[in-house]
């Protein structure tokens, strides 16, 4: 009898796990819905085109920034306005008019930040924009210490303002500057 019950138990755990499992995979279907259509949106802010094969989507930005440059005439004197200037001519980044001192990485980390203003840049974006090519990348957690010294020297700089954000589950944002400076 003892050995029923167990058995009827582990069904019933049996069944539970397949419901919990169709539901994550459910879940799971819909988040890369959404992250599609959130791609689709970045897409079309920042003017690339929207029919991209899935392992092209987290190039896009990397690629975009690539051909603006390659066009020369395209890209304004600096990404940002407000309290902070990307300017990609000197390459250098300016917090109130004064230059401050990053590495080339962080330069390439906040360009393309401040080039996807206001949009989510992933982790893997971040990624092939900085290591062209697929064994030339290091560990993905090198992006954390990037925009880690990267928020340090910028709230330094800037006496205390925040211009990146994180995201949680997807990437970090730099923020519309002038608000930052409102704010």
């Amino acid at each position: 009898m003892a050995d029923d019950t167990i058995s009827a138990r582990l069904v019933e755990v049996e069944t539970l796990l397949e419901r919990s499992r169709k539901r994550f995979e459910e879940g799971q279907k819909m988040a890369e819905e959404a992250h599609a259509l959130v791609s689709e949106l970045q897409q079309q802010l920042i003017g690339a085109p929207v029919s991209l094969p899935r392992d092209d989507q987290d190039d896009v930005a990397s690629k975009l920034l690539a051909s603006l440059k390659a066009q020369g005439s395209e890209l304004p004197p600096t990404l940002c306005g407000g309290r902070m200037a990307v300017d990609q001519v000197q390459r250098l980044i300016r917090i109130d008019g004064h230059p401050i001192a990053i590495t080339e990485m962080e330069y390439r980390v906040l360009e393309l930040l401040a080039f996807a203003r206001n949009n989510v840049v992933t982790r893997t974006m971040l990624l092939k924009h900085l290591y062209r090519r697929a064994d030339d990348q290091p560990q993905p957690k090198i992006i954390d210490v990037f925009i880690s010294k990267l928020r340090k020297k910028l709230r330094l700089a800037s006496g205390g303002a925040e211009f990146i954000e994180t995201i949680p589950q997807r990437g970090w944002i730099l923020r519309d500057l002038e608000a930052t400076a409102a704010a």
